[in-house]
């Protein structure tokens, strides 16, 4: 599938799509045909031609963004590749001295791409941007096994939005994606905090307030505007402020006092619809018959009929899980339904409907089917035939 690369997500693809990151052929030889061969004729790893990567060829990526005090964010792209024996070792180490000691093409394209995303950043937010202090670097590391380690790095001024009281990171993501063993992760610098995220990712420490950095991985596609970070002084969260919301206004994450009140209304709930299904299996009681006069004022029947029934089918839905409910939703329609529909009917999110269909597949629970531009959903027993219409029977 052909993806556009607003700015947000071509920062993330600019070293290993757009900058065009490459190694020696010989430590990439697996990749495309007997390329192994024909770099060992070479007579040294210097003189080598390189060739591209693909994404793929990684074994994972993080995109690192340091937040600081002023807005600015130094991102750096972290690739590791893992060196299977001495050769890939020696091929590796001549690649890195290249690479560190002179600006090659790869690093001009990785330059030019990535002024020309915080030029198209500025215009998106109306913030003034730049890009300044470059960096790169390529190592070994060994744990115990050798590996290749990547970096690109540069500072973006201008990056976040700094409000009065908070910074906040995220209008300048728009539809970013996350492949396969690729992960972003947000730091905070200095006294700066994390208070706020949407949709939250993993953090370290206990608390986010105490968490040195908040990471998603992939395969994972954002909200436009996601992930949406709000970062404070220490001091002022420690002081009794309360925390910002993801999109910067008060009251976005709910106080744990808050969120066991709701949990409990919900149990509540639960407890009340057990207990007047019980109460209505029961036989009336002597003093329930020998009352002839209601007490206080009385609800029309057909009224509560129909309250009791929101009541109960509101409470069933909570209790399902995200499986059931498509399941469910998907029978209640005949046994197939398109993806499109089931986000409109559930309300969630296109890329969380497309992650749990992804897993239910996997399971078995549902079969999907590509036509067109649409992905046909199907219960067991309902798949369509591959050489019509899935809605023509």
């Amino acid at each position: 599938m052909t993806r556009s690369v607003p700015v947000g997500v071509g920062i993330l693809v600019v070293v290993v799509v757009l900058a065009g990151l490459s190694l020696p052929v010989a430590m990439v030889g697996s990749v495309g045909g007997d390329q192994s061969s024909l770099a060992a004729s070479e007579p040294a790893p210097t003189t080598r031609s390189l060739e591209q990567l693909e994404p793929q060829d990684f074994d994972s990526t993080a995109f690192e963004i340091t937040v600081h005090e002023n807005g600015s964010a130094t991102w750096t792209f972290r690739h590791e590749r893992r060196l299977a024996d001495e050769e890939e070792e020696e091929n590796f180490a001549a690649f890195a001295e290249e690479f560190e000691s002179e600006e090659t093409g790869l690093y001009e394209r990785f330059t030019d791409q990535s002024k020309a995303l915080a030029d198209t950043g500025s215009q998106a937010t109306d913030r003034e941007m730049e890009t300044t202090a470059y960096n790169r670097s390529a190592t070994t590391e060994y744990r115990p096994d050798a590996v290749g380690v990547i970096e690109m790095s540069f500072v973006w001024n201008g990056f976040a939005d700094v409000q009065e009281d908070r910074i906040v990171v995220g209008d300048v993501f728009q539809n970013l994606y996350l492949g396969a063993d690729q992960s972003l992760v947000i730091e905070p610098e200095g006294d700066l905090v994390i208070t706020a995220a949407e949709p939250e990712g993993e953090y370290t420490g206990t608390t986010m307030e105490n968490a040195t950095s908040m990471t998603w991985t992939g395969e994972r596609e954002f909200l436009e505007g996601n992930p949406r970070v709000v970062l404070r002084d220490a001091d002022a969260v420690g002081s009794g402020d309360t925390a910002g919301t993801a999109d910067g206004s008060e009251g976005f994450l709910l106080s744990w006092p808050a969120l066991l009140g709701t949990t409990a209304v919900v149990i509540g709930a639960v407890i009340a619809v057990a207990w007047y299904r019980s109460r209505d299996d029961e036989p009336p009681s002597s003093e329930a018959t020998e009352s002839t006069e209601p007490i206080g004022p009385q609800p029309e029947p057909e009224a509560a009929t129909a309250e009791e029934s929101a009541s109960e089918s509101l409470t069933e839905n909570e209790l399902l899980t995200d499986e059931d409910r498509v399941i469910r939703l998907v029978q209640d329609n005949g046994g197939r339904m398109k993806q499109v529909n089931i986000v409109e009917e559930t309300g969630w999110s296109k890329s969380k409907v497309s992650m749990l269909l992804s897993e239910m597949e996997r399971e078995g629970s549902i079969s999907k089917l590509r036509v067109g531009r649409e992905n046909i959903i199907s219960l067991e027993g309902y798949e369509p035939e591959a050489a019509k219409s899935p809605f023509d029977e």
